[in-house]
C-alpha cells in the first residue's frame, strides 16, 4: 500500500469534524440556567470565545505523515501534533463547536469550520492570532459580531475619530477583487494596577477591533471589560488537556482517523460534564464558576465506574 493511500484524506478529516462527535457537542451546547451568570452577555449579546491549541499524538509513521510535527532549525519535535480550535460560551465554558486537523493547518483555517455554530445575537472574542480580513468577513457573514485583539504589528490606520476616543479603521482584502473593505471600530486602552509599594504599573497598549460602531449602544469600557472573558476559552483548553487528560500529554491512537475520533470523544465528554454543571446551576441558582469542573468530572467518573460493563 502506498503511503498516500494509508493517510486519512482531508475530506474525511473534515467529515469527522461534523460526524457523531460533533452531534454530541451540538446536543449539549449552551449553559443551562446560566443566562444571568457573569460573562454570558455583554451589551445584550451572548459572548463566545474562539481559541486554539495543539496536542501530541503517538509517533507512528501514519500520524507523522498526516499530521506533521513542530520543528526548529536544529531538530524536529518529539511527537506529531494535532491542531484544534474551539468556540465556547463565555461564563459557562460550554462548547459551541470544535474542529481538529493537521499541525500544519493554521488556526484561522480551522476556525472556518466553526462558522456553523456562530450566528446573530452573538459577540465572538478572539486573540491576535485570528485577526484577518478574510476570517472577520466570514464570521460577520454569520450575523455574529466580533471583538478581536490586534497585534502591535497589525496596521490599523485611523479613518475617523469617534466622540468616545475610539476610532474607525479599515480591514482591507488582500486583493480588491476579493471583496469590500470592512469598516471597524478600534478601541485602544491600557490596564493600570497598583503595586504593593503604592506605585502604579501600566500594561502594554491593547487594541481591540469590533464591528460594533455605535458608541452609545456599545460603550468602549463595557467592551474592554468584556474582552478578558476570552480567557474562558483558555480554561476550556486547560480542562481538555489537563483535567481530562490525567496529565498524559499524548493521545493513544497511532492512526490519524483514530486520533480525530479520540479528539471528538474528549470534546463530547467535556460537553457532557458542562451539561451536568448546567443542571446543578439551574437547580441551585448559583453561578457556573461555583461548581468545580474537576470535581464534577470525578463525580461522573465514579458513577461510571460504579456500573462496570
Amino acid at each position: 500500500m502506498e503511503a498516500a493511500e494509508r493517510l486519512l484524506p482531508v475530506a474525511r478529516a473534515r467529515q469527522a469534524r461534523c460526524g457523531p462527535g460533533a452531534d454530541a457537542v451540538r446536543a449539549g451546547r449552551g449553559g443551562d440556567g446560566a443566562d444571568g451568570a457573569p460573562g454570558v452577555f455583554c451589551c445584550g449579546l451572548r459572548v463566545a470565545s474562539v481559541d486554539g491549541s495543539t496536542t501530541d499524538v503517538p509517533d507512528s509513521e501514519r500520524n507523522a505523515a498526516y499530521f506533521g510535527r513542530p520543528s526548529n532549525q536544529s531538530r524536529d519535535g518529539a511527537f506529531p501534533q494535532v491542531r484544534w480550535v474551539t468556540a465556547a460560551e463565555s461564563g459557562t465554558g460550554s462548547l459551541l463547536g470544535a474542529a481538529a486537523g493537521r499541525y500544519t493547518e493554521g488556526e484561522k483555517s480551522l476556525a472556518l469550520d466553526l462558522l456553523g455554530c456562530l450566528g446573530p445575537g452573538m459577540l465572538v472574542l478572539a486573540d491576535r492570532n485570528f485577526l484577518s480580513w478574510s476570517l472577520a468577513r466570514a464570521v460577520l457573514g454569520t450575523g455574529a459580531h466580533i471583538l478581536w485583539r490586534a497585534s502591535a504589528s497589525f496596521t490599523l490606520k485611523p479613518v475617523r475619530a469617534l466622540a468616545d476616543g475610539t476610532y474607525l479603521a479599515e480591514l482591507k482584502p488582500p486583493r480588491k477583487s476579493d471583496g469590500p473593505v470592512l469598516t471597524v471600530r478600534v478601541i485602544e486602552y491600557t490596564v493600570h494596577t497598583a503595586a504593593e509599594n503604592g506605585t502604579e504599573e501600566s500594561s502594554e497598549v491593547f487594541a481591540l477591533v469590533t464591528d460594533l460602531i455605535d458608541t452609545e449602544d456599545y460603550p468602549a469600557l463595557d467592551l474592554a471589560c468584556c474582552y478578558p472573558d476570552r480567557w474562558g476559552c483558555e480554561t476550556v483548553i486547560g480542562r481538555h488537556k489537563t483535567d481530562m487528560g490525567e496529565g498524559q500529554p499524548v493521545l493513544r491512537s497511532g492512526d490519524p482517523e483514530g486520533v480525530i475520533q479520540e479528539m471528538w470523544a474528549l470534546f463530547a465528554v467535556y460537553q457532557a460534564i458542562c451539561k451536568l454543571i448546567g443542571i446543578g446551576v439551574s437547580a441551585m441558582g448559583i453561578p457556573p464558576a461555583r461548581i468545580s469542573f474537576p470535581h464534577a468530572l470525578a463525580a461522573a467518573t465514579d458513577t461510571v465506574e460504579a456500573f462496570p460493563p
